[in-house]
């Protein structure tokens, strides 16, 4: 049987968590564990449901950048529209 080490959390203070995560892994290196199927199986569903998790943060923050471009365009579009009302309103002679 041979024993793999995870990879060292930056936080060293908490034992018990390590001690979990060697335990699991070595659970997983061996063949005659009898729940390593099911180990297996909500490996790959966590990994599936990060991958998920990190393609909705990724559109989160593009629909921001999407909102904060149109909110920018409509300021300006605004501020257009009242520019070229003033001169309008100029031309014909009103008073603002």
């Amino acid at each position: 049987m041979k024993i793999e080490y995870p990879e060292k959390k930056p936080n060293t203070k908490e034992l018990l968590p390590q001690i979990v995560e060697r335990i699991f892994t070595i659970c997983k290196t061996d063949s005659n564990f009898p729940l390593k199927q099911k180990m297996t199986n909500l490996d790959e569903q966590l990994k599936n449901m990060d991958l998920q998790i990190r393609k909705q943060e990724k559109l989160i923050q593009q629909s921001q950048d999407l909102h904060s471009n149109l909110v920018t365009r409509l300021t300006n579009l605004k501020q257009s529209n009242q520019e070229l009302r003033d001169k309008l309103l100029d031309s014909l002679g009103s008073e603002l």
